[in-house]
Parts: structure tokens; sequence; C-alpha cells
């Protein structure tokens, strides 16, 4: 787990510096939009 953790923060950390804030912004967004649906689906 430690190391799919390890390459996953550097996939991140290179993507987020390639691509910019706003690439960023875009996946931050869809991250928190899919959780909260999820969790009214199925937990509220």
């Amino acid at each position: 787990m430690a190391l799919f953790n390890l390459a996953g923060g550097t996939l991140g950390a290179h993507t987020a510096l390639k691509q910019g804030s706003g690439f960023v912004r875009i996946v931050l967004l869809t991250v928190v939009f899919a959780l909260d649906l999820a969790y009214e689906q199925w937990i509220a």
C-alpha cells in the first residue's frame, strides 16, 4: 500500500505541475462532487 501511495503522490505532483492550477481545480471539484453524491446515495 505504501508503494502505491508513493506512486500516486509522485504522479499527482508531476501532473499538477505540468497541467497547472486549472486542472487541479477541476479534479478537486470532480472528486468532491463524486464523494458528495456517493454520500447522499449510500450513507444518508
